[in-house]
């Protein structure tokens, strides 16, 4: 990651552009930690659209392949629009020309039964019983990995009990050897980190 400093955790901050400008700009770590962030948010998108694993696996490929084709032409904040429903919508365009192919396949070697064994996969346009709150949650946990992954251990300890536990600060302190002060300190600096990187991507 370029024109970062090195915070007191060890880590490198993030520049002053979140991870979506730098995408766009063609910054190599960034769209590394972009794949890193949405990967298995995507991955579960295609098993949800009745794929199997490693043809989840395959379709995950293409859609990264498709955005990164196409995402200097996305906007944030367009009426109606989120990154993530963009994302979706490339995913399971991606899921359903996975299937169409095999049909075609299937209908070259088998005949019309086999092809039909491929359009009969459930779910593949009928992603309507998908839950966008266990989506969202997802997106936060994968995110919060990958700030804490490089930061101390007792403030990595820290965050993760006060924020995605909801322990009370004082009892945290009291078990990690840390001071009150020091635990919000923490807090507040890892979520700061979490949603200047994350700004379009991630609601914490």
């Amino acid at each position: 990651m370029t024109g970062g400093s090195v915070n007191k955790d060890g880590a490198s901050d993030a520049t002053s552009s979140t991870l979506l400008v730098r995408v766009k700009a063609k910054d190599q770590e960034a769209w590394r930690r972009f794949v890193d962030l949405y990967g298995p948010l995507v991955f579960s998108w295609c098993r949800r659209f009745g794929l199997q694993e490693a043809d989840a696996e395959d379709v995950r490929q293409d859609v990264f392949r498709t955005v990164a084709e196409s995402i200097a032409g996305y906007h944030h904040g367009d009426q109606g629009d989120s990154f993530r429903g963009w994302l979706r919508t490339i995913t399971r365009s991606r899921a359903l020309d996975f299937v169409r192919r095999k049909a075609r396949e299937a209908r070259a070697v088998g005949g019309s039964d086999a092809q039909a064994g491929w359009l009969e996969l459930p779910d593949v346009q009928d992603d309507s019983g998908s839950s966008d709150e266990g989506d969202k949650l997802l997106l936060v946990r994968r995110a919060v990995d990958l700030i804490l992954e490089s930061c101390k251990e007792e403030n990595r300890q820290a965050f993760l009990r006060v924020v995605i536990a909801g322990e009370h600060p004082a009892d945290v302190a009291h078990d990690l050897g840390m001071t009150v002060n020091a635990v919000y300190v923490a807090k507040s600096h890892l979520l700061r980190r979490i949603r200047e990187e994350f700004a379009e991507f991630v609601e914490i």
